[in-house]
């Protein structure tokens, strides 16, 4: 009986060792911001997305489930420092992360950011473009970095924060302002229903995303290494973009 018993145990840890993906070892507390297409919430309430759509393929098949819940992205970094949530897929320059999030090594998409204006202005190509310049904002973006000098009174740069991306070029087009940040994606969605007359804009940059887990998270370095190796996997297999 002993040694059938050792072979049922030996059976089973073999059953979870071929077929982790079967096999949830957590479930992980992702946290999102309205940003679409990459992260928003549908009329129903569930989450959606691009990155929701690669967190359904990644996860299961690293060996964790996850939750996922909407939140405006100053208060998801604060959770994510405080472990309140476990991971966030996106950004890693969020100042309120230095010091308290791991961040992964795998690029899983890039945020294009693009400098918009009204008329014939001189375009914004770097951050020094922007003292002396009236400038709208989305409330909590980090910009890559870009924030800290863009509020730092030294630098003289005239800013208008938006809370939603159609509020932000409705602004741009009531005059507000004389240029808009914004990512290139959420703005062609913003676009497609508030019309601004000869708008133009300009490449600023792009900006790597990564899978970034709270420091609080325990084996919080081994769970990035696992979603990295596994994206990295079904990359190679066609089976993610």
């Amino acid at each position: 009986m002993a040694v059938r018993n050792a072979l049922i145990v030996i059976s089973l840890v073999l059953m979870v060792a071929g077929y982790g993906n079967a096999v949830f070892a957590e479930t992980l507390k992702l946290g999102y911001i309205e940003f679409p297409p990459y992260t928003y919430t549908k009329e129903n309430g569930e989450p959606a997305g691009i990155l929701i759509d690669l967190a359904k393929k990644v996860y299961p098949e690293a060996g964790f489930d996850f939750t996922a819940t909407s939140y405006p992205v100053r208060r998801l970094a604060n959770y994510i420092g405080s472990g309140d949530l476990d991971i966030w897929m996106g950004l890693k320059t969020l100042p309120e992360f230095e010091g308290k999030t791991y961040t992964g090594k795998a690029v899983i998409t890039e945020l294009v950011l693009l400098s918009y204006t009204r008329g014939s202005k001189p375009p914004i190509l770097k951050k020094e473009d922007l003292p002396g310049k009236s400038v709208i904002i989305m409330r909590g973006y980090s910009y890559g970095g870009w924030i800290s000098f863009i509020e730092d009174p030294a630098n003289k740069v005239n800013y208008i924060n938006a809370n939603k991306h159609d509020a932000a070029f409705k602004m741009l087009l009531a005059g507000r302002a004389d240029y808009l940040l914004d990512y290139k994606d959420p703005s062609e969605k913003a676009l497609e229903t508030v019309k601004v007359p000869d708008l133009s804009s300009n490449l600023i940059s792009s900006f790597p995303c990564y899978f970034v887990v709270s420091k609080k998270l325990k084996d919080g370095q081994k769970i990035i290494d696992r979603l990295d190796k596994t994206y990295e996997k079904l990359k190679k297999s066609g089976a993610v973009p």
